[in-house]
C-alpha cells in the first residue's frame, strides 16, 4: 500500500515537474521585429521564461489573417493599430453629386437642393464613405475601419451614427439614402436623393 501511494506521488510530481517545465510560448506578429519597442517586449517575455517566436510581414499585410501555425502559441501578440491618421494630411477626398446631394469636401459640407445640413465630422465621413460608393453594401466591420480607422468601436457605433445621417436628413426628404441590409450592413441607395 505504501508502495502505490510513493508511486503515485512520485507520477504526480513528475507530471508537475513537466507542465511547469514547458515554458510559454508566444507568437508576436509584426512587420518589424528589429524596432526598439518590440525588441523590448521580446526580451521582456524571454526573460520571464517564454518562448517566443516572430512572425513577419504580420497579419496586416496578410489582409488581416493570422497565419495557420498562431494556433499552437499560448500568447498572440499583435502590434496596434495605428490610430486613425487625424494629425497626418488627409489625401484629398472627391466631392460627391448624386441628384440633390452634394457633398463638399473642400468645405466639409453637406447640401441638399442647396441647403446646408450640419453635420460632425464622423457623421460627414460616414455620408461621404457611403455615398462614394453607391449600391455597394458595407458590413460594419468594414464601416468600422472605413470611417473610424480601427474596429476599437463597436458595430453598435456604426449603427447609431448611420440613425444620426438619416435624422439630419430626414427633414430635406432624403433620410433615407442610407439603407439598411438585414445580415450584411448598411448601403447608400442614389435612388433616394433624386
Amino acid at each position: 500500500m505504501l508502495d502505490d501511494q510513493v508511486t503515485t506521488t512520485a507520477a504526480r510530481h513528475d507530471a508537475t515537474a513537466t507542465i511547469s517545465a514547458r515554458a510559454t510560448t508566444v507568437l508576436i506578429l509584426d512587420e518589424d521585429a528589429t524596432s526598439s519597442p518590440v525588441r523590448d517586449v521580446i526580451d521582456a517575455l524571454e526573460a520571464a521564461g517564454m518562448r517566443v517566436d516572430v512572425h513577419a510581414p504580420s497579419h496586416r499585410s496578410e489582409g488581416g489573417l493570422l497565419p495557420l501555425d498562431a494556433v499552437r502559441y499560448d500568447i498572440v501578440v499583435l502590434r496596434p493599430e495605428a490610430p486613425a491618421a487625424s494629425s497626418a494630411p488627409r489625401a484629398a477626398l472627391a466631392d460627391v453629386e448624386i441628384g440633390r446631394l452634394r457633398i463638399d469636401t473642400q468645405r466639409r459640407m453637406v447640401l441638399v437642393d442647396g441647403a446646408p445640413v450640419r453635420m460632425s465630422a464622423r457623421e460627414f465621413t460616414l455620408l461621404h464613405y457611403l455615398a462614394s460608393y453607391p449600391g455597394i453594401v458595407f458590413s460594419r466591420e468594414a464601416l468600422l475601419r472605413a470611417v473610424w480607422g480601427s474596429n476599437w468601436r463597436t458595430e453598435g457605433s456604426v449603427t447609431e451614427y448611420v440613425r444620426r445621417v438619416r435624422m439630419l436628413l430626414e427633414p430635406t426628404g432624403i433620410g433615407e439614402c442610407i439603407a439598411t441590409r438585414k445580415g450584411f450592413g448598411y448601403s447608400f441607395d442614389p435612388d433616394a436623393v433624386q
